[in-house]
């Protein structure tokens, strides 16, 4: 198996080389596609890592200022894992990388190279030679056997990754005929970049680009709201009523809904993505949405506003070509104290899970973000406007996906950076009872690049 260790920001070359690789039975190991749901991303990625056989290092200015990068080079190195370190773009090493680097093999990219010396030096790389200079392991580690396996086998590697990130390359400068060239690289995209798709309240929605992968032959990427676009509840109380049941309330802060979950979720709202209003509200494209159980109605909120049982679905606004560009994504969720285990559905609009959190940091994105002035518009319950004056700032939180550990009507949400920290918010992440209805609410979609592109070519 093959560790491809890259920024984000070369993820479509990382994809490509992935994908060469694999449809010549060659096995990688890619973050995040590879990052099991509900398992530590860093101890999935030392896994990764140490189970793998070789690890290809694509070289960018971005790859060489990350620190992730230089971590998963240093657990190589420890390893003994052999490392090829493909150039992407002339970079002046840091000091740490220089260090772990000097002594393994370098390929570089040149821009304008034709296809007879991209088979030049794939031949090159057969030669006796070059494969004792490619396969420089400790004697120590490996059988004779398995050191001629090895040479073997980072040799041919070497030979189509040559091929393969020269290809990507040559397709971005128009080398090749224009139906020939790679999708990714013809559309110039990458994370962090604005997108605009459908529309919310009348406005066209614009996008960040979180993450960019490639699935059953497609290019394709995870996409969230550049701005928090509405105030909602997650779920309604199934009772009707927040915090009521009939003639009784539980609104003390120790009351029998605290330990009873089952009737923690009926008065307070269901904590579980698969059951909740704002996935059936996210996923509808009819003007009438159907709901499970209780209705996004105001009463069943905490403050009787922000009720969404008369609003169109989210997905109302798209067009139908527009609605063509999304693709089904399988989402996997950890159940609430009720449910347990891993819940998977399958969404075409969803809201981020804690640990997807992570692709901001992987993008180089802040993950605070503010509302837009139609969702003020919208939002009954003034709760921005309280943190706006008390704060002073125009981030504002928004749902996750995730319910809390413990709980059947508690959320996790982004915080705004500004909460203090207590039991309920914890590295600006904290929960909140599902039927609280004054928090954003930021979309997350997965688009088929090539029909998002000729879409805007219409």
């Amino acid at each position: 198996m093959i560790f491809i260790s890259h920024s984000s920001s070369d993820a479509v070359a990382a994809a490509e080389i992935c994908r060469l690789l694999e449809k010549n039975q060659i096995k990688c190991f890619i973050a995040p596609r590879d990052i099991r749901s509900g398992r530590e991303y860093a101890e999935e990625i030392v896994n990764g890592i140490d189970g793998s056989q070789a690890m290809v290092l694509l070289m960018s200015q971005a790859s060489n200022a990350s620190p992730h990068v230089l971590r998963e080079v240093e657990r190589a190195v420890s390893k003994n894992v052999p490392i090829l370190v493909y150039k992407l773009e002339n970079v002046e090493l840091s000091k740490s990388l220089e260090y772990f680097l000097m002594s393994h093999q370098w390929l570089s990219r040149e821009r304008g190279e034709n296809y007879e010396e991209i088979l030049a030096a794939a031949r090159e790389l057969d030669q006796t030679a070059t494969v004792e200079k490619r396969c420089d392991t400790d004697e120590r580690a490996f059988s004779v056997g398995k050191k001629r396996q090895l040479r073997m086998w980072v040799c041919a590697l070497a030979a189509i990754l040559v091929l393969a990130v020269s290809l990507v390359g040559l397709y971005a400068a128009g080398v090749f005929p224009t139906n020939l060239r790679s999708d990714a690289e013809s559309y110039d995209i990458k994370t962090g970049d604005t997108l605009v798709l459908g529309s919310y309240l009348g406005e066209p929605i614009e996008w960040r680009v979180l993450f960019l992968d490639e699935r059953d032959g497609r290019q394709t990427a995870i996409l969230i709201s550049k701005y928090i676009l509405t105030m909602k509840a997650f779920d309604a109380a199934e009772s009707g009523r927040y915090n009521h049941d009939e003639s009784r309330d539980y609104i003390s802060r120790e009351s029998e809904a605290d330990k009873d979950l089952e009737l923690q979720a009926y008065v307070r709202g269901n904590s579980c993505w698969q059951k909740s209003n704002i996935r059936a509200w996210l996923n509808a494209e009819t003007e009438v949405v159907t709901y499970e159980g209780q209705a996004p109605i105001s009463a069943a909120m905490s403050e009787l506003h922000n009720g969404y049982q008369n609003e169109a679905g989210f997905l109302n606004g798209f067009t139908e070509k527009e609605l063509q560009v999304l693709l089904e994504r399988e989402c996997h969720t950890p159940g609430n104290a009720l449910d347990g285990g891993d819940i998977v559905t399958l969404d075409k609009v969803f809201l981020l899970s804690t640990e997807e959190l992570s692709w901001f940091d992987e993008a180089d994105l802040s993950r605070l973000s503010e509302p837009t002035e139609k969702a003020l518009e919208q939002d009954l319950s003034q709760w921005y406007e309280v943190s706006l004056s008390e704060y002073g700032v125009k981030e504002y939180c928004w749902w996750l996906r995730t319910p809390a550990e413990g709980y059947s009507s508690k959320v996790y949400l982004v915080e705004n950076g500004y909460g203090i920290e207590n039991d309920e918010i914890s590295n600006n992440i904290r929960k909140a009872n599902a039927g609280l209805e004054g928090f954003g609410v930021r979309p997350a979609v997965m688009i088929d690049l090539e029909s998002y592109f000729k879409l805007q070519d219409r």
